[in-house]
């Protein structure tokens, strides 16, 4: 295994490296980056973090696929940086090979090798949220041995989870989870009676402050959000089979050999890790169960539970840890987990390879028909689009309003013509829909360029805001013969909030 782990660890750097250097935005992704180009305490969709970086870093060095993730490279450094220093604080010395184990087992990972990839918010919640539950575990350690702990250690934890939580509302999971494995412990929940942990959540709410004031400025519209979301009328049988689903869909996402292995390496643990370990995946987990039985809970939303598990994958590969013997029964056992292990590299190779040949190159589901993966097809043909846009917008007498019938479609026209008022008309509520009521007043009386496809038609909703609208010509999106998408282009006259 140690011969062939450099080369599967060297093939998954590669294909990352080929993904943020020449994979065109993801429709998110330039969703996340128009955040950043209006800047705000907080947004309707997730809190603000992320895009004031991405806002700033693009004031700085401009527009690129490389500036776009410029940011991902900084936490993906930080994210196994930290992984480091608690293999450090477990195993000593053999942290310098165990390191590399770890990487290979994140970004064999479908789920941490997208989120780690893309320029959304989850990179930079995972791995604020890992910097704090290790300092927290530090802490904890030090305060356990000697009734005292480095106060900064707490600190650092408590600054650490807050920009986490003003990051992504679901990184309150970790937090959640740290304080029950304090509040499990007899001699931990005497930190309880600390002022310092007060003072902890005094930074924790000082830092929510931007993300309560935009809430209460509109109407709490992402609390509200968040607390109705996905909740859908199904049957009684559906409910049932959603937290297989969730169960299901999230040990695929996982990995199934990565997850056997942190099971064997959790197993095999013992200590204040474990038992953090152990809260930090049970608390999301059991809450996302439950929200299963009457809403849908996503896969991604639980991507914190897994974090501090994977510093104990190195207890399921090492046979002289902690005094294994040395049996025969015992290497056959080893032996198996090590063709687990294979497991990881080929099936992480694999889906790594599929995600950037999807996302650089052509979506493969195009060729098995024109209703499947309408994500993956969206992020071609902007170029072509916004040539399209720009051209005719040329034949008009003044600027034109440049409106889609959906917030992707808006979002990547915008990051395409580096144009921050594209908007989009849609059903579906977005952070254009406020944007929407901000300007209408300005926006009354113009005419306006509308782009959309089959996959979000006009509304009669949208085309009732003008007085005519016009069809001007189609584009037609294609790559190796195959027909992707058709972006319908039309002018429409007055606009009317």
């Amino acid at each position: 295994m140690r011969f062939h782990l450099p080369i599967t660890l060297s093939l998954l750097i590669v294909l990352r490296g080929v993904f943020w250097l020449f994979a065109p935005p993801n429709p998110d992704e330039a969703y996340y980056w128009l955040w950043g180009q209006h800047l705000d305490f907080s947004y309707y969709d997730h809190p603000p973090l992320q895009s004031w970086l991405q806002g700033w870093i693009t004031a700085w060095f401009g527009k690129s696929l490389l500036t776009l993730r410029s940011l991902n490279i900084l936490t993906n450094g930080l994210f196994f940086y930290t992984y480091y220093r608690i293999l450090k604080y477990l195993y000593g010395d053999r942290a310098s090979s165990y390191i590399w184990w770890v990487i290979l087992a994140v970004l064999a990972s479908p789920l941490y090798n997208i989120m780690l990839a893309f320029a959304w918010h989850d990179h930079l919640a995972i791995s604020l949220s890992l910097v704090g539950a290790y300092l927290c575990i530090r802490f904890l350690d030090e305060y356990l041995a000697n009734g005292k702990g480095t106060s900064w250690r707490l600190y650092g934890s408590a600054i650490a989870l807050s920009l986490a939580h003003i990051t992504k509302y679901n990184s309150l999971f970790m937090t959640l989870g740290l304080l029950t494995a304090i509040a499990t412990d007899s001699q931990s929940r005497k930190l309880f009676r600390d002022l310092r942990l007060w003072l902890c959540v005094g930074i924790g709410a000082i830092a929510f402050l931007p993300v309560f004031y935009w809430n209460y400025s509109n109407n709490f519209l992402s609390f509200r959000f968040y607390a109705n979301r996905s909740v859908d009328s199904g049957t009684m049988l559906m409910r049932l089979l959603e937290p297989l689903g969730f169960i299901g869909i999230s040990l695929l996402m996982l990995s199934p050999f990565v997850a056997w292995l942190l099971w064997l390496g959790f197993r095999a643990a013992n200590g204040l890790y474990k038992r953090v370990a152990f809260w930090t995946f049970v608390i999301p987990t059991s809450l996302l169960m439950a929200i299963s039985f009457f809403s849908t809970a996503l896969y991604y939303w639980n991507i914190h539970a897994y974090l501090l598990l994977f510093p104990l994958l190195p207890l399921a590969l090492e046979d002289d840890l902690h005094s294994i013997a040395r049996s025969q029964s015992m290497k056959v056992t080893r032996n198996k987990t090590l063709k687990i292990f294979y497991g990881v590299e080929i099936f992480g190779l694999l889906f790594a390879t599929l995600f950037v040949w999807n996302s650089c190159i052509f979506p493969i589901s195009a060729i098995f028909g024109e209703d499947g993966d309408q994500d993956g097809r969206m992020i071609y043909g902007w170029q072509e689009v916004s040539a399209e846009v720009q051209k005719l917008s040329n034949t008009l007498s003044e600027s034109p309003l440049l409106i889609t019938s959906d917030y992707r479609s808006s979002a990547s026209l915008a990051y395409a013509m580096q144009n921050p008022n594209v908007t989009a008309i849609s059903k579906r509520i977005s952070q254009f829909t406020i944007w929407n009521l901000e300007n209408e007043v300005k926006q009354g009386g113009k005419n306006a360029i509308l782009i959309s496809d089959q996959w979000h038609p006009l509304t009669n909703e949208a085309i009732a805001h003008f007085d005519k609208v016009t069809p001007i010509s189609n584009v037609k999106i294609s790559r190796f013969g195959v027909n992707l998408k058709t972006y319908e282009i039309a002018i429409g006259r007055n606009y009317k909030p």
